[in-house]
């Protein structure tokens, strides 16, 4: 059948899908069409289909009636595209239907984000939750780059590493921070060196999404923070507020002053109760929102600047609603800040100075 061998020899693995024949000089179409080479490539995957044990090269050309090396031509093209495989018993052939799952069947199940790129760096497959985490479709994705939009996962000089891989490097991990606005997200990735269907080398990227961990890390270190700061300072009644103005801690020395236990406040933003009859900002409020301008009209106007502290300001006032009396205290507030330099909240301190006011009014009589 030379023919059919000329045919045959114009057939060539489509190399940007791996999964059909390019048109040759002959005119042989893409599997797909209505032609001798598609017609005759599955054929061999029919029999194939009821033979699990696979066939040599000898029997599947006995079965389609066709030459050994025109059938050896048609298999070695099915193998490379991956629709066949091809294990040796001896001194023999035999080839079977692939058991592969496709590549995409596989990555939209998982619930990392998933991408596969070619000799050329470019995408050439996403998962569903890829798009989704990049709110883009697929068809926008596939064809770009990692440093390019809408992944935009590496910078230019990033990606250049990758060529590495390409050329027999081993895998690599990487934490990428993606900054979309206020909001950061932290994705773990492991880039990984892959053959591709066609037989091309490739990379797999799978990123995992590890904000939350990053968060609660982050958020263990500031409290890890705030508690060193605390038991750093001596022993005056005090508490904390967070940014949000929820109290973070209430001392056992405060709890005795206020008549408040730390359970009663902690979580919460009712610290204001402690010290008067109507909600109303207490220093450390004011400090937190920066508002300074009522902080020097607050109190009866008795706020001022700590002189040690740039950020601290102090008062010494009458509050009548603390005990059957009321009690003369003494208030300092002072910005506590993270590692970066950013406001995380405030400490105030409440001192009773009530008998040294009772003996200074003594000694104005």
């Amino acid at each position: 059948m030379p023919e059919e061998d000329e045919q045959v020899k114009t057939c060539r693995v489509n190399q940007v899908s791996g999964t059909g024949f390019y048109p040759g000089p002959d005119g042989v179409n893409d599997m797909m069409g209505n032609n001798t080479a598609a017609d005759e490539a599955t054929r061999i995957r029919q029999i194939l289909k009821d033979q699990p044990l696979g066939l040599s090269i000898k029997e599947i050309s006995a079965a389609v009636g066709m030459s050994r090396n025109s059938v050896a031509k048609y298999l070695e093209v099915l193998t490379a595209t991956g629709q066949l495989e091809l294990r040796h018993v001896g001194n023999a052939k035999l080839y079977t239907l692939s058991q592969r799952v496709p590549v995409t069947s596989i990555i939209n199940f998982a619930k990392e984000l998933i991408i596969i790129i070619d000799k050329s760096l470019r995408i050439v497959e996403a998962s569903d939750s890829l798009c989704a985490f990049a709110g883009a479709p697929k068809t926008d994705i596939i064809k770009t780059r990692l440093s390019s939009p809408p992944v935009s996962l590496l910078s230019p000089a990033e990606e250049g590493r990758l060529y590495a891989l390409l050329n027999g490097g081993s895998s690599w991990k990487k934490e990428i921070l993606i900054v979309r606005g206020s909001e950061e997200r932290y994705l773990d990735g492991r880039f990984i060196p892959t053959r591709l269907q066609n037989g091309e080398p490739g990379i797999t990227l799978i990123l995992e999404d590890t904000t939350v961990q990053r968060q609660a890390e982050r958020a263990m270190q500031e409290r890890d923070r705030l508690l060193h700061t605390i038991f750093q300072i001596p022993t005056v009644p005090r508490f904390f507020i967070d940014k949000n103005h929820k109290v973070v801690f209430w001392d056992r020395a405060l709890e005795i002053l206020t008549g408040f236990k730390s359970e009663e406040m902690v979580g919460t933003s009712l610290h204001w109760k402690a010290f008067f009859d109507k909600e109303m900002p207490c220093l450390v409020d004011l400090l937190v929102d920066g508002d300074t301008g009522q902080i020097k009209t607050a109190f009866n106007g008795t706020c001022r600047r700590i002189p040690s502290n740039d950020s601290g300001y102090e008062c010494t006032s009458f509050f009548p609603h603390i005990g059957p009396l009321g009690k003369w205290l003494h208030v300092t507030a002072t910005l506590i800040r993270d590692s970066t330099g950013s406001v995380t909240g405030a400490m105030e301190t409440v001192e009773d100075v009530t008998r040294k006011k009772q003996k200074d009014f003594i000694v104005e009589e």
